[in-house]
């Protein structure tokens, strides 16, 4: 899994290839606009013509005059605006810009008065529009005439390639910063950010591609990356290839305790998704009502009543000496006697446990506790849940889902799943891992009790929690995806989720 960085952790590793590895700045800044240049001619091939290169004062403003001098000695007619005076400008900012005049490109310096009339004037005429405008480093809102000028460049139909990440995302949050450029490409540089894999900043960021500007990987580690992003290796990892004398019981047993008698598909989605993924024996436990509707759609499955009316702690404590893992929370009731149940539950067994739905909206506030478990405990909730868990609100969540994510996993020492785009899985160490597949279908009811069952599942077989998790959250947005592929996300439900699991599976066999 390759590593994201933040804004601070890509500076520090600029500055090992400079101070320690020896490879000036403006070599650095050399390698990185020949990326961007790649990514523009790649466009141009499919509709030439000129090309307006909009540059800042600061370095992302190099990487973009780097681009401005080469499309030039291309033949490319350029049209390069500066946004600010000489006097503002970094040192290795103005470098590149004596080298592009030296070689024949003339640049127009534009401030507050002229800049946007400037970029209306270009913008006619222009194939595509280079955005060097705020680099990684941006940490306040764009305003004024800049913000003025980034809208205009929006609501014109031409292509933009952002250098690095689109002027006005925050590169450790993806959150905007005050407006932002909408890309078509985004050229970032040695390793993606978090800003182009969390919402809005991977909406607006185009097609990612990431440019080696000859910064050696392994000093990578040394800059101490806290968050990866998930690939489809992890697959492999998390399912092997069954072994040829294994029985039921050596891919565990997942308990599945959910379900209320007006709200029971929860529970048979969780535990259908658990047996897709591989679990040797399911139980799904709930109230007897709720167990005698859901009997006749059993088949497989195995059912067990753990209550009258409600669940009860004792019950699912003894069905739990024979299983090797419990899914706790679907469709339950987020009420005070559920949060006495999930803590007498917990804290009397060791087995791997998933929280969610019902058993996270009980808790509340009051989640600490869990960091007492003697057994690993994966959290699965979505924003709201994760606001209850923070005393927060959603918006204050998905204004930093990694930090909301890392906080619940390193107080509980639990592992956390965040669900929602780019669905964010953090350890209780703080690493988190970005899971960049999925689509807006999967938001409807139930998909939520299918990933909670191929956590479990995976526990279940002993896959280690982390892993688990990460592993589970994948498999669940690739099949979102392949959902979606079939019947579009309009029209998509949790049921065609849990049916293209083993499709999704067998495909990176």
């Amino acid at each position: 899994m390759d590593a994201l960085l933040t804004a601070a952790q890509m500076q520090a590793l600029d500055r090992i290839a400079i101070d320690e590895v020896g490879i000036p700045s403006v070599v650095l800044m050399e390698v990185a606009g020949r990326g961007v240049l790649d990514a523009t001619l790649a466009l141009l091939v499919e509709a030439p013509g000129p090309v307006l290169v909009l540059a800042g004062t600061g370095n992302n403003g190099g990487d973009a005059v780097v681009v401005a001098r080469h499309l030039v000695e291309r033949r490319v007619q350029v049209h390069l605006l500066v946004l600010g005076t000489a006097e503002q400008l970094s040192a290795d900012m103005a470098h590149q810009l004596r080298c592009a005049e030296a070689l024949g490109v003339t640049p127009i310096h534009v401030t507050e008065t002229d800049a946007v009339a400037a970029v209306q004037g270009s913008l006619h005429m222009a194939a595509v529009v280079i955005d060097g405008i705020f680099g990684t480093g941006l940490s306040r809102p764009i305003q004024g005439w800049r913000a003025e000028l980034i809208r205009a460049v929006n609501e014109a139909d031409v292509p933009v390639v952002a250098v690095d990440i689109p002027s006005g995302i925050s590169a450790d949050t993806g959150q905007v910063l005050g407006v932002a450029m909408v890309a078509t490409v985004t050229v970032t540089f040695q390793c993606a950010k978090l800003g182009h894999v969390l919402h809005p900043g991977r909406a607006v960021a185009g097609d990612i591609q990431v440019a080696d500007i000859g910064i050696p990987p392994s000093r990578i580690p040394e800059v101490r990356p806290q968050a990866v992003l998930i690939d489809d290796d992890i697959i492999e990892e998390a399912f092997p290839p069954r072994m040829s004398d294994s029985h039921k019981g050596t891919y565990g047993h997942v308990l599945v305790v959910a379900g209320v008698p007006d709200r029971p598909g929860a529970a048979l989605l969780a535990a259908r998704a658990a047996q897709r993924t591989g679990a040797g024996l399911v139980t799904l436990a709930s109230d007897a009502e709720t167990v005698r509707r859901l009997a006749p759609s059993f088949g497989s499955l195995m059912g067990l009543s753990v209550g009258e009316g409600r669940i009860d702690a004792q019950a699912v404590q003894d069905a739990l000496t024979t299983r090797t893992a419990l899914v706790l929370g679907p469709s339950l009731p987020p009420d005070a006697a559920t949060a006495k149940m999930v803590q007498d539950v917990l804290l009397s067994s060791a087995v791997p446990t998933v929280l969610d739905a019902g058993a996270l909206g009980a808790l509340g506030a009051d989640y600490q506790w869990l960091a007492a478990r003697e057994g690993p405990t994966v959290l699965t909730p979505h924003p709201g849940e994760m606001a209850r868990l923070l005393g927060s609100d959603s918006h204050g969540v998905q204004s930093d889902r990694v930090a909301a994510a890392r906080h619940v996993a390193t107080e509980s020492s639990c592992v956390v799943i965040l669900k929602g785009a780019s669905t964010v899985v953090a350890s209780p160490d703080g690493e988190v891992a970005v899971v960049v597949c999925g689509n807006p279908g999967m938001a409807t009811g139930g998909t939520g009790d299918v990933l909670a069952g191929v956590v479990g599942s995976l526990l279940a077989q002993g896959v280690e929690p982390v892993l688990a998790a990460r592993a589970a959250a994948h498999l669940h947005a690739l099949a979102g995806d392949r959902a979606a592929e079939e019947v579009g996300e309009t029209a998509l439900l949790a049921e065609d989720v849990l049916r293209a699991l083993g499709p999704a599976l067998k495909a990176l066999e």
